[in-house]
This record gives C-alpha cells, structure tokens and sequence, in this order.
C-alpha cells in the first residue's frame, strides 16, 4: 500500500510555492492590502500592450506583422502615433503592396503622356548616358511612341524599362561586359531571357523589337494580343494574363518586380531612371523645362502633308486666267484640310487590318481595324455601323503594323 507520507520532492515544491506567496505579498502596499483580493490591480504584462495602443480618431488601418511590433514599441516608449502611421505604407510596400502612386502600364481615356517627354528629349538623355550610341538607334524613341499610342501603354515607361534591360543601349553590364543579348537581336527588353547565357528573342529590326515589347506590356496588363511578334509572348501570355488578373486592379509597372524580372526592386529602377529623365526635362506639372533639341516637337501640329496634297489635287483644273475670282478664291477642300488628327485601334481578332479614316470636326481619326480574314467584309461593315458611320476605308493590309505605318505616314504627329 502506498505511503500517505509526502515525498521529498512534493515537499520541496510546497514550501518554494510558500516562498512565492509570501514575496508576492511583501511587493503590495498596506492601501493594497486592506482592498479584497478579488478586487487587487495587478501588473500590467507585457504581451497585452498590443491591446492598449492608443487609436486616432479615424481609425489605423490594420498593419502587418512588422508594422505590429513597431506599434508594441511605440506605445511602450511613448513614439508618436502620427509617425507609425507613416511607417505603414513603407512596411506594405516591402511586403509587396501596390504603391498608390506607380504609373499604369496602359493609358486611360484621354490620358496621354506628359507634354515634356518627346522622342527628341529621351535620345538627348539616352546620349548623355551612352556617348557612343549606335547609329542604328537612332530613332528608337519614335518607335516607342508610334506603337505605345496605338495600343495605348505608357510608352515613356516603356522607354525607361529599355533603359534598364539594356543599360542605356550599351547592352553591357555595370563591370563593361557584354551581357546575354546580342545588339543586333533588337531585344529590348530582355524578352525569353532567362538567364545563364540564354540570348532570348530576336526580332528583324528595331521597330519590330519595340514592338515586341509593347505588346509583351499590353499582356502583362491583362490584355490578350493576336499574333504577337514575339515568340515568348506567344507561348507565355495566357499564364502572364491569368496572374495579372489575380490582382483584380490595374497593372502597374511596379507590379513587374519579380515577374517581367527577379529582381524585387524592378520597378522601383523604372521610377529611378523615370524621376531622373523629369529632374533635367520637366516642370513639376509635365512641362518641357527646356525647348525640345528637335524644334519640329515644340511646333504646333500642322495638317498632314498628303491631306493637303490630296486636296489639292481634287479641285478642278481651270486656266487661272479664264477662271472667275470667286473660283480661285474657292477652295474649301484645303481651307477645311484637318489641323489635328489621332490614331485609334480595334479588333475583332485576326491578322487582317483595314485603316479607316472619320472625321470629328477638323480633326482626322485614323482607325486600324483588325479582322478575321474569313468574315472580313461583315467585320469592317458591323464597325462602320456602330462606331464609324461616316468612315472611308482607306486600305487593306496584310498586317497591324502595315496598317499602322500607312496612319503614322498620314498622321505623323497624333494629337
């Protein structure tokens, strides 16, 4: 039968537990003491001072994890609420959180890029980087314009991130070697390179390239694109669109970082390059600091040049001597000739483009139209009902970019 008799050890532990109570009860004060013991204050713990933080008037938003240590500390140590609030979107975007002020990659009705970055400007900045500029990129910057305003992307951004991936079109490393891209690829943006000497994509020439990165963009957006150039784009673009349209918001470029490249601060390198561009070129509200080194850029629009022409050549061919002065003096086709002029998209799928031409006023709207080779002529006809009433189809081209450089001749300078 077992011993009633408490142990060593039991005993042991009764008497520290006495001990306990006794210096625990030597810490309360004689004021303490007269209180009941149900009704004693006890010492604040630590790990409870996440519940007492002092809130403002409209609410903290809830804060990560980092955020919430920070909080424990301030209110142990009397830090002003005020400047925890401005550690909150910091610690966000270390998590990954989309920054409120990131550009979007596509452009909103009516939106356009700011009046100071022009196609002459941006090479003058290229320049000053990159001394030794190849002669074949000379242009580049208008390519990034003519296709970024027809698929609608913030081509200037587009520019910038070229400026990264090739390092100012040195297509070298910071240390002076060659990186995995060959110039001649016209790979601007390191399109199916992947690493270990993978040379990516190659495209024909420098327009097709900026192409290539367009539309790589326009999918990154969240926008399918027929028959891209690229083939990356090609392959990769449904797995691309399904993730950006995870994010259930708009696509910015911030939101590259870790998917166009690993690099985490991808697109914090696109602002860089971005604020450095406006501190030399730009006022605080978009406008050009300094007159363009091309002086056309800073003219006001004038009419397209075979507008003009092909008025002209519609008026009747009248000896100047026979004709009555109010016949020479006629001439409505060039008097009303358009003074701006825009260039639009539209698909319905399909490789197959025709350039439509409407009017709003005195402003020419050149449309490229693409279409299903198949069905074509009820395809351009079901558009001009609802959309372009009054269009005149100006051509059939075999291509987009077809269409799209046949509007550019038009309309060299889209308001």
């Amino acid at each position: 039968m077992p011993s009633s008799r408490p142990t060593r050890r039991t005993a042991r532990l009764r008497a520290s537990s006495r001990t306990r109570r006794t210096r625990s009860t030597r810490r309360l004060s004689s004021a303490q003491k007269a209180e009941p013991r149900d009704r004693r204050r006890r010492p604040l713990r630590r790990r409870a001072l996440h519940r007492t933080i002092p809130m403002p008037a409209n609410g903290l938003p809830l804060m990560p994890a980092p955020c919430l240590r920070l909080a424990r500390l301030a209110a142990v140590s009397g830090v002003a609420l005020s400047v925890l609030a401005q550690a909150v979107p910091v610690a966000a975007a270390q998590r990954g959180a989309p920054d409120a002020s990131a550009v979007s990659i596509r452009l909103a009705p009516g939106e356009s890029v700011p009046a100071c970055v022009t196609p002459a400007r941006l090479m003058a900045h290229v320049r000053e980087r990159n001394p030794r500029l190849d002669a074949r990129f000379t242009d580049i910057a208008r390519y990034y314009k003519q296709h970024g305003e027809a698929l609608r992307v913030r081509w200037d951004y587009a520019f910038y991130q070229m400026l990264i991936e090739t390092n100012y079109l040195s297509y070298k490393t910071g240390a002076g070697r060659w990186g995995d891209v060959d110039p001649k690829q016209n790979n601007f943006a390191g399109i199916g390179t992947t690493g270990g000497g993978v040379p990516g994509d190659s495209f024909k020439d420098v327009s097709t390239g900026v192409l290539g990165q367009i539309q790589h963009l326009v999918a990154y957006s969240g926008e399918r694109v027929a028959n891209p150039v690229a083939p990356r784009t090609q392959e990769k673009q449904d797995e691309i669109i399904e993730k950006s349209q995870r994010l259930r918001r708009t696509v910015t470029f911030a939101d590259l970082s870790r998917r166009w490249a690993v690099d985490w601060r991808y697109g914090r390198s696109i602002e860089y390059v971005a604020q450095r561009y406006r501190k030399a070129n730009c006022t605080d509200d978009g406008a050009p600091l300094h007159p363009s080194p091309d002086p056309a850029e800073d003219a006001p629009p004038k009419p397209p040049a075979r507008e003009i022409q092909a008025s002209s050549a519609r008026k009747p061919l009248v000896p100047r001597v026979a004709a009555p002065a109010a016949v020479a003096e006629a001439s409505p086709s060039v008097a009303e000739a358009p003074t701006g002029c825009g260039i639009w998209s539209a698909s319905y799928g399909g490789r197959v483009a025709f350039l439509i031409r409407t009017m709003a006023g005195v402003t020419a709207n050149y449309t490229v139209l693409q279409v299903d080779a198949s069905e074509e002529a009820a395809q351009v006809d079901a558009y001009k009902r609802a959309h372009a009433q009054d269009g005149e189809t100006l051509g059939r081209f075999g291509s987009p970019e077809e269409a799209f450089a046949k509007a550019f001749e038009l309309c060299p300078r889209p308001s």
